[in-house]
């Protein structure tokens, strides 16, 4: 079922109807009034009542404003859309609100380019995973100033890696971290043919233009079979932060093939070896797993 009437508006005219802060109080009102309460929507009474806004014309005004991009009517009551309850969201979130959250850098694990250690550090609403010493980046990404604010420190790495996680799994599914919409996804290469040194693979939005990079091995980090084969390594993905796999596992990526384009990267455990081969499409097209033999002494 689809909300509202269907008509496209500009950007610029969104935000205009939500840069009020009567019409926010009209929004927060009736997010109170439906979310964890049972009741999908509210009355027009009820929701004058719970914004606080006691002139009628008024609030007739301000509520015509936000329907139907934000607020729709059903039944004689009232709906947060789902573009209202991004809005209500993205408030509780602090993602517009709150540039303070910071948290110092922390050291994970040392670098693999220089031995110097690979520090998580927080501000400005992003989260950056580097050795500063070299310049060598594990992750940068955001991440909500709410979800940071509320953490316990020893928990933090946790949650953030999850969130990882998630952004990742989100990009490899095809849908844009920042607008929802689709993703041209494509291998990152030099002028040589070879894949880009740091970021092998572009994920370009279609909708926003917004361009977000990862590895080969992210693009397969959650196929099955690397799932499994992680699992009998003793690596949970659901628990374990990114940043700290590799000292875990190995992993390669190479071109090995042009027409048609192919792709391997190879993921390595200290007991078994896992070689999954990509199109152009960045789907994997086989792979095969093999057994390491450990000489018994």
């Amino acid at each position: 079922m689809s909300e509202g009437s269907g008509r496209s508006v500009d950007p610029n005219e969104a935000f205009s109807l939500v840069a009020s802060e009567t019409r926010f109080a009209v929004l927060r009102a009736l997010w109170d009034l439906t979310t964890g309460t049972g009741e999908r929507s509210a009355s027009f009474a009820d929701l004058r009542e719970a914004s606080g806004i006691s002139d009628s014309g008024q609030f007739n005004y301000h509520l015509d404003q936000l329907t139907p991009q934000f607020v729709r009517k059903a039944d004689g009551e009232y709906q947060l859309t789902a573009a209202g309850r991004r809005v209500v969201g993205a408030a509780f979130s602090g993602a517009l609100t709150d540039m303070e959250t910071a948290v110092d850098p922390r050291p994970v694990r040392d670098c693999p380019e220089c031995g110097g250690p690979i520090s998580l550090r927080y501000e400005g609403g992003q989260m950056h995973v580097e050795c500063r010493d070299c310049g060598h980046h594990e992750a940068d990404m955001h991440a909500p100033p709410a979800l940071v604010a509320a953490a316990d420190s020893d928990e933090l790495e946790t949650l953030l890696g999850k969130h990882l996680l998630t952004k990742i799994q989100r990009l490899n599914r095809g849908f844009c971290l920042y607008c929802s919409g689709p993703l041209e996804a494509e291998f990152h290469r030099d002028d040589d043919g070879q894949l880009h040194e740091d970021w092998s693979v572009t994920f370009s939005c279609e909708l926003c233009g917004h361009v977000a990079y990862s590895l080969v091995t992210g693009v397969v980090l959650d196929h099955p079979a690397v799932v499994s084969l992680l699992h009998e390594a003793g690596i949970d993905l659901r628990e374990t932060p990114l940043w700290e796999l590799d000292p875990l596992i190995e992993a390669t990526e190479r071109v090995v093939g042009e027409d048609p384009l192919r792709v391997e990267t190879t993921v390595e455990t200290a007991d078994a070896a896992l070689t999954l081969r990509l199109d152009e499409s960045l789907s994997v097209v086989e792979y095969e797993r093999r057994e390491r033999d450990h000489a018994v002494e």
